[in-house]
C-alpha cells in the first residue's frame, strides 16, 4: 500500500505542472529575475549580494516544485469550468494568484536595486534590463547594474557629544563594528549606533536610544574614501544626557490579583528591596538570587534584563515585567546623579495542574506507539519556586517495519516523581553564571514494569541526583552524582530461557542487575546564532558505573564476587558523541550531516555492557536501509530473523554516519534524500556471535545504504516516511558486500531489499 501511495503521491505533482494553456494570450507567466553586478575591480562578496538583490525584487514569482506549479495550477482549475470540490479546497489551501510579467514594475523594482546597492557602498551605479520572452507565454528579467568602485572607510571618529557621554562612547570603541578600510555598508552604521546606544545604557544612561545619535560622511578624499563622524542630534531631551543610579527596588510578586487598597497589602523589607504582597505565596528571601541590581548603583540595562529572564526562568510566573520611573521624592544626592525607582511586577501561573494525554512516541531504541501519561505538578511547592511532579505512563510500543522479525511488542507501565529547586543544593559554593538562565537541583525516582511479550518481563527502579546549569547561551550541562538503576529480570518463558543459555554474554548483560554510577551530558545547540545558514549541534555523554562500588568492595573485602547488598553490579565507561552540521540552502532546503560515536569498556567481571545500555543499529533513526536491530555485531549475521536475533543483535560499540537533503514539496509536505553508514560491535570476543567483536578493519565492516523520504510537517508535528535499500552489506565475504544487482521488477527482490521506515520527528 505504501509503495502505490507514493506512486500516486509523485504523479500528482508531475500532473499539476502544465499551466500554459491557462495563461491569457495577452499576459506571459513572469517566472523569475537574473541579477549580476560589475563592478571596476573584484568584489569578494558579489554573489551574496546578487542573490540578496533576487530577493527584494516584487512580486517574487510562483512557487516552482519539481519544474512545476502545482498552487498555480489549483487556483486555475478552481477558476475553470471544470471547477470541483476537491480544487477548490486545494485552491482555498494552497492556491496562488498567477504573477504576469505586467505585475512587475520594473522603473520602482530598479529603484530599490539601486538603493540596495547604495546601502551597501555602491554610489553612482547604472542599471539596465532585459526581458527574455524566447519561451511561450513566459517571461525572465534579467537586470544588469554597472557600479563605480565602492567606498571604503579611512577615519572614524566622535565629536560634538558633552565631555562625559564622549569620554564613554571612546572608551567603547575597542568593541567598534566599524573597522578601517570596510566598506560602506547602512546595516553596519546601524548596528554601530545600537551598540554605543546600548554601551550608554549600561553605564546609567536610561533615556537613551539609538534614534539620538547622527552619522555624517566626509567623501571628498578621493581615491573612494570617506570619514565618518558620530554625534549626537540637536534637541535631544535633557533627561536623555544624565546618568541615573536605582534609589529603591519594589517587587509585587501576586500582580495576577485583584485589585486591593493599600491596606490590604503586606509589605516585607529586604536588605536590597520590599516585596508588596497579600498572600507570600512567594519566599521575600528567595529573591535574592534573581535581583541583580542594588539600590545605589548605577542603572545597567543587561542587568534588568537578566533579572527578568532569571524571574521568568524559575517557573512559578508567567509574567514578569520591570519598569523603572522617576521617584516621587528627591534622594540627598541629585546634584551629582538623578534616580529611578524599579518596580518589578509578577504575575503567578497556577500553582497547581493536572495533565493527562495519549501520545504517538518514537523512541531513539527504534520503537514507536502510543503512550497514555498522567501528570500532577505543583510549580511551587515550598514557595521558592520549586517543582514537584508526579507522574504515571502507560504505552505499548512495536516494530512497524519488522520484515520477518516477530515477538518485537511490549507492553510498559510506570510512575515517577520528580523534584526540582531552581538553585544549586551542595556542601560547595556553586559559581553561577547569571547571564544564562537559573541552575536547577534535581531528584528524581521512576519505577517501570516493562513486559516483552512472549519473552520476558523486566522490572526497573531508577534514582537519579544532579544539577543542570548553562555555561554560555548555546552550551547545557547536566551531571548526576548520584544515578542508580536496580533492573530484575522476571517471567522469562522457555524461548527466552533458551536464547540465555545460548549466550553467555547476553546472559550476563542481564544478570547484572545493580548499576550505581554517574552521568555527566553535554549539549551545544547554535541554531539562535545571526548565521542563519549554518548551525551545529554536538552532544557528548559519559556514564561511568560500578567504579567506586568496585573499589569499596575490594578495600573492605566485602564479597570475593562483584556484589553489593546481595546483587551483582555492572562496571563500565560509556561515551558517546553526536555532532551535526546544519547548512540552510534556501528558504526550506537543507542540508545536514551528522557523525555519531559510542564506546562502552566493559570493566571488572562484566563481558559487555548491561542490556539497558547497549548500543543498536538499523532502523528509521539510524541506519535505514536495514531493518530495526538487524546489524551487527561486526559481520555477524544470524540464520533466522527472529526474536532471538533481536537479543544477539546488540553491541558495546557503535559507529554511524548520515547526510541528508531536505527540501519542500507542497506546502506542509517535504522531501529528503539521504545516506546512512554505520555498525556495531563487541568489545569482546563471544563465541556465540562470531565476527562481532571490533578490530581493525572495522571500517569494511559498515554497512552502507540510500533512500529517499518524506515529511509531513506541521511545525511542532512531524509524521516521517524513508524509503531505502542497502548498497553494502558487511555480512556477506569481502569483496562481494557492495550491491550490485538492484533488481526492482523482482518482487521477492524488492521483499528483501525496500525497507520502509515510519517514525515521528526528524531522524536527527
Amino acid at each position: 500500500m505504501i509503495k502505490y501511495a507514493i506512486f500516486l503521491l509523485l504523479l500528482g505533482i508531475l500532473s499539476s505542472c502544465g499551466v500554459k494553456k491557462y495563461i491569457p494570450e495577452e499576459e506571459r507567466l513572469f517566472t523569475g529575475v537574473d541579477v549580476s553586478v560589475e563592478t571596476e575591480s573584484s568584489v569578494r562578496d558579489i554573489k551574496e549580494i546578487e542573490s540578496e538583490l533576487v530577493d527584494i525584487i516584487r512580486p517574487q514569482p510562483n512557487t516552482s516544485i519539481l519544474g512545476g506549479r502545482p498552487y498555480l495550477r489549483w487556483h486555475y482549475r478552481a477558476n475553470s469550468e471544470k471547477s470541483n470540490f476537491i480544487n477548490r479546497f486545494l485552491n482555498k489551501r494552497f492556491g496562488e494568484e498567477p504573477v504576469y510579467l505586467s505585475d512587475v514594475n520594473l522603473e520602482r523594482n530598479g529603484q530599490v536595486i539601486l538603493n540596495r546597492m547604495e546601502n551597501k557602498g555602491f554610489f553612482n551605479s547604472e542599471i539596465h534590463f532585459e526581458t527574455d520572452t524566447s519561451k511561450r507565454k513566459k517571461a525572465r528579467i534579467s537586470f544588469k547594474i554597472q557600479s563605480e568602485e565602492p567606498y571604503h572607510l579611512k577615519n572614524y571618529q566622535i565629536e560634538g557629544m558633552p565631555t562625559q557621554l564622549s569620554n564613554l562612547a571612546e572608551e567603547s570603541m575597542t568593541q567598534s563594528l566599524l573597522q578601517e578600510g570596510m566598506r560602506y555598508n547602512l546595516t553596519s552604521l546601524r548596528r554601530e549606533r545600537n551598540r554605543i546606544s546600548d554601551y550608554l545604557m549600561e553605564h546609567g544612561y536610561y533615556y537613551f536610544t539609538g534614534d539620538y545619535l547622527l552619522f555624517s560622511m566626509d567623501t571628498a578624499l578621493g581615491d573612494r574614501q570617506f570619514n565618518l563622524y558620530l554625534q549626537i542630534k540637536p534637541n535631544v531631551p535633557e533627561e536623555a544626557l544624565q546618568p541615573y543610579k536605582i534609589s529603591d527596588i519594589f517587587v509585587y510578586p501576586d500582580q495576577a490579583l485583584p485589585s486591593e487598597s493599600p491596606s490590604a497589602r503586606d509589605t516585607v523589607h529586604m536588605d536590597n528591596y520590599q516585596v508588596i504582597s497579600s498572600t507570600h505565596q512567594f519566599k521575600p528571601g528567595r529573591l535574592d538570587d534573581y535581583i541583580l541590581f542594588d539600590k545605589g548603583e548605577l542603572y545597567r540595562k543587561s542587568q534588568s534584563d537578566i533579572t527578568r529572564q532569571r524571574l521568568f526562568a524559575i517557573g512559578a510566573f508567567g509574567f514578569v515585567n520591570i519598569r523603572h520611573r522617576k521617584p516621587s521624592y528627591s534622594p540627598p544626592d541629585t546634584l551629582d546623579y538623578n534616580y529611578l525607582e524599579s518596580h518589578i511586577y509578577l504575575s503567578p501561573v497556577s500553582k497547581i495542574s493536572l495533565r493527562a494525554e495519549l501520545q504517538a512516541i518514537s523512541k531513539s531504541n527504534n520503537f514507536m506507539g502510543p503512550v497514555m501519561t498522567g501528570e500532577y505538578r505543583d510549580r511551587n511547592a515550598f514557595k521558592g519556586g520549586e517543582q514537584f511532579q508526579l507522574g504515571m505512563k502507560l504505552g505499548y510500543e512495536t516494530q512497524v517495519a519488522g520484515g520477518r522479525q516477530t515477538g518485537l511488542s511490549a507492553f510498559e507501565i510506570g510512575v515517577y516523581g520528580e523534584l526540582s529547586f531552581p538553585r544549586i543544593i551542595a556542601p560547595i559554593k556553586w559559581r553561577d553564571n547569571i547571564h544564562y538562565g537559573v541552575p536547577r537541583t534535581r531528584i528524581k525516582l521512576s519505577y517501570s514494569i516493562l513486559s516483552r511479550l512472549n519473552n520476558y518481563e523486566l522490572r526497573s527502579a531508577v534514582f537519579s541526583f544532579g544539577y543542570s546549569w548553562n555555561g554560555s547561551r548555546y552550551a547545557h550541562h547536566e551531571i548526576k552524582p548520584v544515578s542508580i538503576s536496580y533492573t530484575r529480570l522476571s517471567q522469562t518463558s522457555e524461548q527466552f530461557e533458551e536464547v540465555l543459555m545460548s549466550n553467555p554474554f547476553l546472559q550476563r548483560s542481564f544478570q547484572q542487575q545493580f548499576i550505581p554510577g554517574i552521568e555527566y551530558n553535554f549539549t551545544f545547540h547554535n541554531k539562535s546564532t545571526r548565521d542563519k545558514k549554518h548551525h551545529q549541534f554536538v552532544q557528548f555523554r559519559a556514564d561511568a558505573a560500578g567504579n567506586f562500588a568496585h573499589f569499596m568492595n575490594r578495600t573492605f573485602e566485602v564479597s570475593e564476587q562483584q556484589k553489593i547488598f546481595g546483587n551483582e553490579f555492572a562496571q563500565y565507561l560509556r561515551f558517546d558523541l553526536d555532532m551535526r552540521h546544519y547548512i540552510s540552502l534556501g528558504k526550506e532546503s537543507q542540508f545536514v550531516a551528522r557523525v555519531f560515536g559510542g564506546l562502552g569498556l566493559p570493566q571488572g567481571e562484566s563481558l559487555s555492557l548491561p542490556y539497558i545500555k547497549q548500543y543498536f543499529s538499523g532502523g528509521p533513526n539510524s541506519v535505514r536501509a536495514f531493518r530495526i536491530r538487524s546489524l551487527g555485531p561486526g559481520t555477524y549475521q544470524p540464520q533466522d530473523l527472529n526474536d532471538r536475533s533481536f537479543f544477539d543483535q546488540a553491541g558495546d560499540i557503535r559507529v554511524e554516519a548520515n547526510i541528508e537533503y531536505r527540501f519542500p514539496l507542497i506546502s506542509y509536505l517535504k522531501g529528503a534524500l539521504f545516506a546512512d553508514g554505520g555498525n556495531i560491535w563487541l568489545a569482546n570476543d563471544n563465541e556465540t556471535l562470531p565476527g562481532g567483536q571490533f578490530s581493525s578493519d572495522w571500517v569494511r565492516e559498515l554497512a552502507v545504504g540510500a533512500g529517499f523520504g518524506f515529511r509531513l510537517d506541521i511545525d511542532l508535528f512531524v509524521i516521517r516516511l524513508d524509503i531505502a535499500t542497502p548498497l553494502r552489506k558487511p555480512w556477506l565475504e569481502e569483496g562481494n558486500r557492495w550491491v550490485d544487482n538492484f533488481s526492482i521488477g523482482k518482487k521477492e527482490w524488492r521483499r528483501e531489499n525496500i525497507v520502509y521506515n515510519i517514525a515521528i520527528g526528524y531522524p536527527f
